[in-house]
């Protein structure tokens, strides 16, 4: 079966609204798929009941966790959670909260850059429940004060950029516990090789994989970091971070049950 772990919806900052990404998936010959929107799980109902009405398509519980680590910033995929769990949902809501009040922070260093824009242009996106960074730089390409989301990063709102406000996300220990109190399994999402110097001291608060196998990603860094987890007792997973176009259309990369197995036999997933 081939599988993408990582993929996101409009929910977050996708370009799809989520039973659209799993029509896109069956389309691409996914036959799971994990819909990992930013800070929120609200895409999951709506996927899973676009699967089950389209067929061929299997929809894993997943979100993407922003969260600090020491002066950093880490995000952690959850997956396999009780979407219900109170604790996870009040981390939930309080990571999106702050994901609100850092994007009116930007907005107003953009002011006093003389960029004025109108923060509902930024918090007002249709079906949008988690706001980021893509949402702002989209918003400086339609008001015309950058040429494009990569010039908006670049010129503004990059990290360390003149407009950039730090993430004021949960601590990684913190989500680790509230993704493994809700019967989830927290995996360290896009690492760089760099990375993988930190996986056992991550391990040793709980993580329980990293994302080792990504279509960015040369050979030697996903083998790097595919032996790191493993040395550290970790599964392996691997996802795509599909957020739409210009990205390659659903199905262009993939993994198999070969690569995440133990992944699968962990959170108790059985592939046909």
């Amino acid at each position: 079966m081939r599988l993408d772990l990582h993929l996101h919806s409009t929910c977050s900052d996708g370009a799809l609204a989520p039973a659209a990404v799993v029509a896109a998936a069956q389309r691409g010959g996914l036959g799971m798929i994990a819909l990992a929107d930013h800070d929120t799980g609200a895409g999951i109902a709506p996927a899973r009941a676009a699967a089950a009405a389209l067929g061929g398509v299997g929809v894993l519980a997943a979100m993407e966790l922003t969260c600090r680590r020491g002066d950093a910033e880490l995000h952690l995929l959850g997956y396999g959670f009780r979407p219900g769990d109170p604790e996870l949902a009040a981390l939930v809501a309080a990571g999106a909260a702050a994901r609100r009040e850092r994007m009116l922070a930007m907005v107003e260093r953009l002011r006093t850059l003389g960029v004025e824009l109108d923060p509902s242009a930024v918090t007002g996106e249709a079906g949008c429940v988690s706001i980021g960074r893509m949402h702002l730089a989209r918003a400086l390409v339609r008001h015309r004060r950058a040429g494009s989301v990569a010039d908006a990063f670049a010129r503004y709102i990059g990290d360390g950029g003149p407009a950039w406000v730090p993430s004021g996300g949960p601590a990684v220990a913190d989500a680790i516990a509230a993704v493994a109190g809700a019967g989830g399994v927290a995996v360290w999402a896009h690492p760089s090789l760099e990375d993988a110097g930190h996986v056992p001291a991550l391990a040793e608060q709980g993580l329980g994989g990293v994302e080792a196998l990504r279509p960015s990603l040369d050979p030697h860094t996903s083998v790097v970091l595919e032996q790191a987890a493993r040395a550290a007792g970790l599964v392996v997973t691997g996802g795509s971070d599909w957020h739409g176009a210009p990205h390659p259309a659903l199905g262009a990369w993939y993994v198999t049950e070969r690569h995440v197995g133990p992944f699968l036999e962990r959170l108790g997933v059985v592939v046909p």
